[in-house]
């Protein structure tokens, strides 16, 4: 039994259809199950991070185990409580969702938290791999509403490139790190096939979409004041801001999709791709 956890996120909703797809079982763990797809071979079942005899039912007959969940001021703690059910569960391996740049050396708190929990999961004695992406290019249907509206992408992300990578491809490099039968750990540091800077990202929206889409750089300050009076938890809220100037200075652009080719066995999809499979999203969203 393959368990997914964050089941119904970006990432969790296709590593679960790829899983599903392919004929393997999957328990795919949500807080609201109900909601979720039905799809043949997945049983969906609730879990909370916070409640940790959830997660022990949940992982009961787990082989393999898909970790993800969202950005929270309390990740590590949610997946450190996932690592040791799945060890109590006589797992034998996992797939974590990290971030690039994880590492003991990592500048701000995202990366940092990822690597913290890495350490848990090489403690643990589980076969364990570790994806680390960079940005999603789903980030961009964020800006749906205002692309649709007036053809305008706002982000504090200055000039700076970033090779953003589709969440298609980083589930499906998931996929393929659980299903390894290997006890060898690994760690596979994904991107998209470019890096471009909001404004070439803008452009190629608006190649999609046959209008025009431009970006507009926002002050981290205005930002900051934006996504607080949206209700978005603070600490988040830092943390996004702390990616973005990361962002800005050009440590963004690095390029990686040879790691992603050589687990799919195809290259990774490109911005142009993800704008066009997406343009109903952006065009319906005002």
């Amino acid at each position: 039994m393959i368990v997914v956890t964050g089941a119904s996120g970006n990432v969790g909703t296709h590593v679960v259809s790829q899983l599903a797809a392919a004929g393997f079982p999957v328990r795919a763990l949500s807080r609201k199950p109900a909601a979720a797809p039905s799809l043949r071979g997945v049983e969906w079942v609730e879990a909370d991070f916070e409640q940790p005899e959830s997660l022990a039912r949940a992982l009961q007959g787990a082989t393999r185990v898909v970790l993800i969940s969202p950005a929270h001021p309390r990740m590590r703690q949610h997946q450190v409580a996932v690592v040791d059910a799945a060890v109590a569960a006589g797992a034998r391996r996992i797939a974590k969702l990290s971030g690039l740049g994880a590492g003991p050396q990592a500048p701000i708190r995202l990366p940092q938290e990822h690597y913290a929990i890495e350490q848990h999961i090489e403690r643990s004695g589980l076969a364990h791999s570790f994806v680390r992406p960079n940005l999603f290019m789903q980030v961009l249907l964020g800006s749906a509403d205002s692309i649709a509206g007036d053809g305008v992408i706002y982000a504090p992300a200055g000039e700076g490139a970033i090779s953003f990578i589709d969440a298609r491809d980083v589930a499906a490099v998931l996929v393929h790190e659980v299903l390894r039968d290997d006890v060898a750990p690994s760690v596979r540091e994904i991107t998209g096939p470019e890096a471009l800077t909001y404004a070439q990202a803008a452009e190629t929206i608006g190649g999609a979409l046959r209008k025009a889409v431009r970006f507009v750089s926002v002050e981290p300050a205005a930002a900051r004041d934006g996504m607080l009076s949206s209700g978005m938890d603070p600490w988040l809220v830092e943390a996004f801001l702390e990616l973005f100037e990361i962002y800005r200075a050009g440590h963004g652009a690095a390029v990686l999709a040879a790691a992603v080719e050589s687990a799919l066995g195809r290259p990774a999809l490109t911005l142009a791709r993800f704008a066009a499979d997406h343009a109903h999203a952006f065009q319906r969203a005002a």
